[in-house]
């Protein structure tokens, strides 16, 4: 059966929808757990109007597994998996409420500021990952997780040097950090080039993982390497091995 589609203007109504964090991006968690997560934080939305908070004042919500797996199309298992990976990641906590009452949901959310770049507004991820009492996988020796590390190296790394002004996101992804001045100046010594390799870094470091310690680095490297390669012979290779630092 065709779907009947519309072209979207601007008085066209907008489906109902699930908001997906950017945040998720870096994550290293599976797709029903991201998935699982978006679901969560707009039920959280609904209880957060409907106050349901508990004595502390933090929201909660009650989502049995069976209704999730049915509005996921996914199975029991795969909810129960995807909802241990979010709990080891600090994105959520469950709470059990005894033998005939419902368990409490609380999901957690990253602190990321909003902050102002000449004409837009963009979100930062800030220092904090977010927190429960356990510090680190407890069954990694003691070391922080993948994510724990992921979240701490957005601000330590990226955000670091903000003086002026937290970094503001380029790309396609979202996933180059650039101050203002930075930008400015690459800008001036690149005018030419410098939008083409924002995107082909943005594309680079979400299809691989990989990423660098300053971006703003990153790029002066790959445009000055640039120059002295051949157009003829195709791409650059713009990889770096293990442990490589800018």
């Amino acid at each position: 059966m065709r779907t009947i589609t519309e072209y979207i203007t601007a008085d066209t109504i907008m489906p109902p929808f699930f908001r997906y964090p950017r945040f998720l991006l870096k994550m290293d968690l599976s797709q029903t757990a991201k998935l699982l997560y978006s679901l969560l934080l707009d039920r959280s939305e609904l209880s957060q109007k409907n106050g349901w908070q508990d004595s502390e004042g933090r929201t909660y919500i009650v989502y049995p597994v069976s209704e999730i797996a049915e509005m996921l199309d996914k199975g029991s298992t795969a909810i129960k998996a995807a909802l241990n990976e979010l709990d080891a990641a600090g994105l959520l906590v469950r709470e059990r409420r005894g033998f005939s009452a419902p368990n409490r949901l609380y999901v957690k959310v990253p602190q990321v500021p909003v902050v102002q770049f000449s004409d837009h507004m963009t979100a930062i991820q800030s220092e904090n990952r977010p927190s429960d009492s356990r510090k680190s996988d407890p069954h990694k020796d003691g070391k922080p997780t993948p994510n724990q590390l992921t979240i701490n190296k957005l601000k330590e790394n990226q955000l670091k040097g903000a003086s002026e002004k937290p970094p503001a996101p380029f790309g396609r992804y979202q996933n180059v950090l650039l101050s203002e001045s930075e930008y400015a100046e690459l800008k001036e010594e690149y005018p030419d080039r410098l939008e083409r390799l924002i995107e082909e870094m943005s594309e680079f470091i979400a299809a691989t993982g990989n990423d660098y310690v300053c971006h703003a680095a990153a790029l002066r490297r790959w445009l000055n390497r640039e120059k002295k390669e051949n157009p003829k012979k195709g791409i650059p290779d713009y990889s770096y091995k293990e442990g490589e630092s800018l």
